[in-house]
């Protein structure tokens, strides 16, 4: 499978490798938590070895390294962070070898596994854009784009060798230059609504936050009439008892005062 970055000529390619690239920033910065606490014994050995070579380059390796410390059942902390090291060597921009299909499945195999992890936050920014990626027009446009580019690049070589008033050729490789141009806006447009979406969906959260928020208050209020409820209930009961006290005390006055007569 292709890499995000290895589309050429489109503007969108720069789009998404930084996008990529913040992401990795951000996931790096939340990996340190948890590798501080991955020092000490035979696995600490092996989880390094395997830091060794991803950071030579050996990704193939590492990632054999990274999905047998993941399996680890006796040490689930390093485990934790294998499989996530595991599935991110699948998108790391650098390796030959990316699979999104592969690193999209590990990904969800990893917050349906780990929910409470500390990455889970960056796995499920990976699995968004890996979504996205997979299922979007954008992709489809992107090959139309490289497709483009090489017939477009095919016409330049024959016209580097053919007459100056080959006007044909010229023409076809100016309609293919508007045919990627307006293809290349369209993946532009589709990336825009993709921001869009991001928004609504941050909107959406927002507004459940809202109403959860009202929920407690009204829940609150709720337990506040409850208890106004049962003090009204002893307060009637007492007043009850002091009316049918009050009438004892009448009947008792007007058996009295039958009997003064």
């Amino acid at each position: 499978m292709r890499s995000i970055e290895s589309y050429p000529g489109s503007e969108a390619r720069s789009g998404l490798s930084a996008l990529c690239a913040a992401l990795a920033i951000v996931l790096l910065a939340g990996c340190a938590p948890l590798m501080q606490n991955l020092t000490g014994g035979e696995g600490a050995k092996k989880y390094q070895a395997a830091e060794s070579a991803f950071k030579q380059g050996k990704y193939a390796e590492a990632r054999i390294a990274f999905r047998a410390l993941a399996e680890d059942r006796a040490d689930p902390r390093r485990a934790e962070q294998a499989a996530f090291k595991a599935a991110y060597i699948l998108i790391y921009h650098d390796n030959p070898d990316k699979d999104y299909s592969r690193a999209l499945r590990e990904f969800d195999e990893f917050q349906i596994r780990y929910p409470s992890s500390e990455l889970a936050g960056e796995a499920r920014s990976w699995l968004a854009m890996l979504k996205n990626f997979e299922q979007s027009k954008a992709k489809e446009l992107l090959q139309q784009v490289v497709s483009l580019n090489q017939k477009t690049d095919e016409l330049t070589r024959k016209l580097q060798t053919a007459e100056a008033d080959d006007e044909a050729v010229t023409k076809e490789r100016d309609r293919l230059v508007i045919e990627k141009n307006e293809l290349t806006k369209k993946v532009d447009a589709l990336l825009g609504d993709k921001d869009g979406l991001l928004k609504e969906k941050a909107a959406l959260l927002k507004e459940r936050d809202g109403i959860a928020r009202e929920k407690i208050v009204l829940e609150k209020k709720v337990d506040n009439l409850t208890r106004d409820k049962e003090n009204l209930i002893l307060a009637k009961e007492k007043l009850e008892k002091s009316l049918h006290d009050l009438t004892m005390v009448d009947v008792k006055m007007e058996k009295k005062r039958k009997k003064v007569k």
